[in-house]
């Protein structure tokens, strides 16, 4: 079993994913129980894996209201609700016709040097990019993922299982606000994976305040939730910050 710390700023908090508490039983068809101890409704597997709720029926509504069929998880289908599928979301299309996808446009306009690009000028090949999740430097854009700062499997279960292939496709793609798309270092973002700040905050302290500040305006543009633990782990590291910008 791996047990997962993000540990929140210079508070000392510990925040552990439900992973932490898995156990071999009493969990219901969702994946979920609740936990008395927490005075709280949490998941240890399926579509809300590693995420809390005040209650049961808080996490239905997050589903859109249950009806017939089953999830891959065993839990009931909600109405038109569609399990998470990476091919779902279209990502790194070239919306403007210039040969350069979604991707290499995000390196292009981060690189702090002018980038040198292929042959064809369609791929960036050489630059130099700060990742802000770890404070390093690079310059081969091969160590480096574009991350979608609210992760494409976060924001399916925060609701954008509801939207339009057309919306879906915007959201994987957002050039349009430079918080949504980041290039960091393929390492960071492995680790991040699909977790919210409740799981899983930068490993660079500096960049812990911009990086939730970053969480929120991107899920407030695009009408996503934030389930009670994420709230919880972004209001801590909101008053920490506060409490640093006061000294």
């Amino acid at each position: 079993m791996q047990i997962r710390f993000a540990i929140l700023l210079g508070t000392g908090l510990l925040v552990a994913s439900a992973g932490a508490h898995a156990h071999g039983g009493g969990l219901d068809a969702h994946g979920c129980h609740n936990d008395r101890g927490a005075g709280e409704y949490h998941c240890h597997r399926g579509t809300f894996d590693g995420h809390a709720f005040a209650t049961k029926q808080e996490m239905l509504r997050q589903l859109g209201g249950v009806s017939g069929g089953a999830t891959s998880s065993g839990a009931p289908s909600p109405s038109g609700y569609q399990e998470y599928d990476r091919d779902l979301y279209a990502h790194w299309t070239d919306a403007d016709g210039d040969c350069i996808d979604a991707r290499d446009e995000v390196l292009l306009s981060e690189s702090r040097v002018r980038p040198a690009m292929s042959a064809d000028g369609c791929d960036v090949v050489a630059g130099e990019w700060f990742d802000p999740f770890t404070g390093r430097t690079f310059s081969d854009p091969r160590d480096l993922h574009v991350d979608h700062l609210v992760p494409l499997a976060e924001a399916h279960r925060s609701g954008a299982h509801r939207w339009s292939a057309a919306k879906r496709r915007a959201y994987a793609n957002d050039l349009s606000d430079p918080r949504s798309l980041i290039a960091v270092s393929a390492g960071a973002n492995m680790s991040k994976g699909a977790d919210d700040p409740a799981h899983w905050l930068p490993e660079n302290r500096n960049y812990r305040c911009t990086y939730v500040r970053h969480w929120v305006a991107v899920k407030d543009r695009w009408n996503l939730s934030m389930d009670p633990a994420e709230r919880r782990a972004v209001e801590q590291v909101r008053a920490t910050c506060a409490n640093r910008g006061r000294r």
